[in-house]
């Protein structure tokens, strides 16, 4: 309980007894907690006190704060390390989660302008679609869209349905990944893409745009992850 005759601040004591709720499996990932004037009223504390309380568990990360929603326990992040030419499949596995896939498309299509420039294509030149959701244990976190150059036109025969793409272009074809260069950027959910993770159309995502190298500096594909930014915790 919330004891006021305590040097302790109020803050700190009503942050420390949701941390232990946290600790001690009382409240659970994904829980959502009391609002504000119920946490105000079963606390004997001002709104103010509340809010001090749930700011600073929010900054740490321990809480999410979704407007209209409420606040909510922060999932366990998968962590991603940008800097490396590292696959969503590897990722999960690293963290002992196990990935999944479910193609959405994969066709063969004209190049855009941003094909030729990023893959080094010419007007006319095709290339390979393919837009998958992936999942950790079940759950939909991201949206993946990669186009490769029509050389790769053997995908289009591969079941991508819960595979790793890089590990059958690696261990079958042999392909090798070498550097690869990462813009991320704010990006909000369209209707298809919050059908895809279960989320509100709008809900704001955490867009990862890049462009994967060959070991000898060949383009292999160029790739765009749209994902939870809830979910995930990016390594520079």
């Amino acid at each position: 309980m919330i004891d006021h005759s305590e040097s302790s601040p109020l803050y700190k004591q009503l942050q420390d007894k949701i941390l232990e709720s946290i600790h001690n499996g009382s409240l659970k990932p994904g829980d959502k907690l009391p609002t504000e004037l119920e946490l105000s009223e079963s606390n004997q504390v001002s709104r103010v006190t509340v809010r001090a309380a749930l700011d600073s568990l929010t900054t740490e990360g321990y809480l999410i704060r979704i407007p209209g929603k409420g606040t909510f326990i922060s999932k366990e992040k998968i962590k991603k390390n940008v800097a490396e030419t590292i696959g969503f499949s590897d990722t999960c596995k690293l963290q002992n989660k196990v990935p999944g896939a479910k193609v959405i498309t994969c066709v063969i299509t004209d190049a855009t302008a941003s094909d030729q420039e990023h893959l080094n294509l010419k007007p006319g030149d095709k290339v390979i679609n393919i837009e998958r959701i992936r999942y950790a244990d079940n759950v939909p976190i991201s949206v993946e869209y990669s186009r490769f150059p029509s050389s790769y036109s053997y995908l289009l025969q591969e079941d991508l349905n819960n595979k790793s793409l890089y590990e059958i272009l690696k261990s079958k074809y042999k392909i090798s990944f070498g550097v690869s260069r990462k813009y991320i950027v704010m990006e909000y959910a369209s209707f298809d893409v919050a059908t895809y993770l279960n989320i509100e159309e709008g809900y704001p995502l955490l867009c990862i745009k890049s462009t994967v190298c060959s070991p000898d500096g060949q383009k292999i594909h160029r790739s765009k992850q749209l994902i939870l930014g809830d979910r995930f915790e990016l390594i520079v």
